[in-house]
């Protein structure tokens, strides 16, 4: 507040001298000098929220191939880093999830136990980070693929 009421005197000041007002009475030597007022004004604060910041964080729900096969992901975001935990709502396993967001897109790992299913999902998220679709790779111990989609 200091900083900015002594940046604002020193413009003023040098505005003045400038213009050739400072110590005299507007070219006339009979009137007393100008008188020049500097305030403290300080532009108004703003009560706007800050913008709510979307994150993949929270548990997702979701279906393999048009949801015969359902799931929960629970996941955390940093950065465009994803962690969290993958859970067959079947009860046949459950694992860590790893992966990133760029931009709309996901890309995640899971390992399911028991068995070491390892599958790769490539999918598509929406603005509001609530829904997200796309495919799925099982890479281990035996191949397959299909779609997925999941919301929270």
């Amino acid at each position: 507040m200091k900083t900015y009421a002594v940046m604002t005197a020193v413009f003023v000041s040098m505005v003045a001298m400038t213009s050739g007002l400072v110590g005299c009475g507007g070219g006339d030597d009979s009137s007393s000098p100008t008188v020049i007022a500097v305030t403290n004004a300080v532009p108004a604060a703003t009560n706007a929220e800050p913008a709510a910041v979307v994150s993949m964080t929270g548990t997702w729900h979701g279906g393999f191939d048009g949801g015969t096969l359902t799931f929960s992901l629970n996941l955390n975001q940093s950065g465009n880093v994803l962690s969290g935990t993958y859970v067959r709502d079947d009860g046949t396993g459950s694992g860590p999830a790893t992966g990133e967001i760029t931009g709309d897109t996901i890309d995640l790992t899971t390992v399911r136990e028991p068995g070491h299913v390892v599958s790769q999902w490539h999918g598509t998220v929406n603005a509001e980070r609530t829904a997200a679709n796309g495919s799925y790779n099982v890479v281990a111990p035996s191949p397959g693929s299909g779609t997925f989609s999941m919301s929270k």
